[in-house]
């Protein structure tokens, strides 16, 4: 046993935290994240850095908040300002290397393309094309192996993961190919949903287990302890899902969600930007049973890793992390779609949970029982977290995060743990939008720079109906949340303090 930690980081796209029953009661199946559960640290406040792909994931490999990083929003989208994660040596990758950790990387990527894959990008040349990114002068390319890692290299945002060469490679050798079918899409803000008919070897989830048992079968033989982060394209739409798990879900009754209807009438109209041309609540029921076959498929396959795992013995000296970058909408709110221009639970809040090595549960009956954590966190602290893992102090992997180990040992008032936690946006596509929501005890504020803002007493309304920034009895409470949103934005430099002072604090 070697006596750094290995670490695994498994992270889904655009997952409701609500379909795990650690967080809620949706009639989705998960059986082996809900074991792993079990035997993990939950993280009841854990908040994405931004609803939006490519900022968090650049967030999670640098420890810096988006508007440090400049990954504003999707790359190759108006509104950032760096297309191509450069290569540095604060990279959690160039870092885990100096710590003498072999480091492993497959799937979504979403950091970087390339500038040959971004000219023969159909979309970016049919509606960016005369947009001349200095990444494209300068031929710039930042891919896993790039910024050290080993493993694969699947450039751009992907698609589901099925547009690759390397997947139909694989299906093909095994004397098969993969059939989508059944396909349906329309008011649902572009989404598709589809049928994998092929069976769940043809699947791009089945795929990545493999390529990450592969890499993993490599990294044990050598002395060094390894680092891995296996990154699913789903349940992020295109809803794809397996008819062996579509088959579970397709003729289950799927009721309205609590907050589906009933909002205020004081609710920002940049919210219509994401909303559904039809709000009938039936249309979306096709697309939420995909989303739910889909993530019960991937739990089936994070089932067969952690068998893995333990067939290797490897699983008791390994750190498991279990997250996702950031939440999903499916209907929400008389429609709402997709993620971003909102800042409802749903898509702001995620999943965390850690599941530790042996050498740190063993000793007391305390920790080796599942716990569950309430301070807020962010998924900025991952990427402090691995690396304290790793065997680096604390105080030197702190960046716009914090490792979350001082929380799980010593407990929040030993560690001075923040008290509240802020979720950026600067807009996405081609809709430049600033907002920042603050999350403070039962409240959340959310500051709309273009827009009315939002109040929220999610104690009592956890589903966010009631707009209260015009209710006269909470003038002292919004007086207070915008205060602290303006002392978090000076103690993070937040450049948009400028602009948050003179639209709401003069």
């Amino acid at each position: 046993m070697t006596k750094q930690p290995n670490i695994l980081f498994i992270l889904t796209d655009q997952q409701r935290k609500d379909t795990l029953s650690a967080y809620g009661n949706l009639p989705v199946e998960t059986p082996n994240l809900d074991a792993l559960a079990d035997s993990s640290l939950t993280f009841d406040n854990a908040y994405a850095v931004c609803p939006i792909c490519t900022p968090a994931r650049a967030s999670m490999q640098t420890g810096l908040y988006p508007m440090h990083h400049g990954m504003l929003t999707n790359s190759y989208n108006y509104g950032t300002m760096v297309q191509e994660l450069p290569d540095t040596p604060e990279l959690l990758s160039r870092r885990l290397q100096t710590a003498g950790y072999q480091i492993g990387y497959t799937g979504k990527w979403h950091l970087g393309t390339g500038a040959e894959a971004v000219r023969n990008d159909g979309y970016i040349q049919q509606y960016m094309g005369d947009i001349h990114f200095a990444e494209l002068a300068l031929d710039a390319r930042s891919v896993p192996t790039t910024v050290g890692y080993q493993g694969d290299d699947f450039p751009g945002h992907g698609f589901g993961g099925y547009i690759y060469d390397e997947l139909k490679e694989y299906v093909a050798s095994l004397g098969k190919e993969t059939k989508i079918e059944h396909i349906i899409s329309g008011n649902y803000t572009s989404h598709q949903a589809g049928e994998i008919t092929s069976g769940l070897d043809t699947t791009i989830e089945h795929f990545l287990v493999e390529r990450t048992k592969k890499w993993l079968t490599e990294f044990k033989e050598q002395e060094e302890p390894w680092y891995f982060q296996l990154n699913f394209w789903g349940p992020h739409e295109p809803y794809y899902a397996p008819t062996e798990f579509l088959d579970r879900y397709r003729d289950m009754p799927i009721e309205p969600w609590s907050n589906y209807a009933g909002d205020s009438d004081n609710k920002p109209r940049i919210h219509d930007v994401k909303r559904a041309n039809n709000t009938d609540w039936e249309e979306f029921v096709p697309y939420i049973r995909h989303y739910y076959a889909n993530m019960s498929h991937i739990d089936y396959q994070i089932g067969r890793l952690i068998d893995f795992l333990k067939e290797q013995d490897l699983y008791d000296n390994t750190l498991i992390i279990f997250s996702s970058d950031h939440g999903e909408s499916l209907g929400i709110h008389n429609g709402l779609c997709d993620k971003a221009i909102f800042m409802y639970e749903e898509i702001t809040s995620v999943p965390l949970l850690l599941k530790l090595p042996a050498p740190e549960t063993a000793g007391t009956a305390e920790h080796q029982q599942p716990q569950r954590i309430a301070e807020f966190v962010q998924t900025c602290d991952l990427y402090s977290t691995i690396l304290n893992a790793a065997g680096l102090p604390e105080e030197t992997v702190s960046r716009d995060g914090r490792s979350l180990l001082p929380l799980i040992k010593e407990g929040a008032m030993a560690t001075k743990w923040r008290d509240c936690v802020v979720t950026e946006c600067s807009g996405i596509g081609a809709v430049l939008f600033s907002q920042r929501a603050l999350r403070w005890q039962n409240w959340k504020y959310v500051f709309n720079a273009g827009d009315i803002d939002e109040l929220y007493d999610l104690a009592a309304d956890p589903g966010e109906l009631q707009n209260l920034i015009d209710d006269s009895d909470q003038k002292d409470t919004l007086e207070a949340l915008r205060q602290k949103l303006e002392d978090w934005m000076e103690d993070h430099r937040d450049n948009l303090i400028f602009e948050y002072r003179y639209l709401r604090r003069r």
